[in-house]
């Protein structure tokens, strides 16, 4: 294979990269970058944090599997289109996880004691 045909899976496999950051900065407890969210605003802000960052991290592999997907592909127009259908609905749904835990988290806003 030449750089050509490894151009695009190399960017999308990079472009993973900040959801990898992300999720290792909220797995030690930067809560904050995840919508301003308040650990002292949610019941259990250890296990929410363990549930984004292995939310946001399956995101990331979800890229990269995309990104391997896109090299297996070969640039044969049905692989590749079945390779971004499963990219798109992967990442979408993870990120409707996220936004949904996200939500359950906020719960009524108010500071708990």
């Amino acid at each position: 294979m030449d750089f050509e045909r490894l151009w695009l899976p190399i960017v999308v496999a990079v472009s993973a990269a900040p959801a990898f950051v992300v999720a290792g900065m909220v797995g030690r407890g930067a809560l904050h970058l995840v919508n301003g969210l308040d650990p002292r605003s949610v019941r259990d802000p250890d296990a929410l944090q363990r549930r984004l960052s292995r939310l946001l991290a399956a995101i990331g592999f979800a890229i990269v599997a995309g990104a391997a997907g896109l090299v297996w592909a070969d640039g044969e127009r049905d692989r590749v289109l079945a390779v971004v259908v499963a990219m798109v609905v992967a990442v979408n749904g993870l990120g409707v996880a996220l936004i949904v835990a996200v939500a359950r988290a906020k719960g009524d806003g108010r500071p708990r004691r």
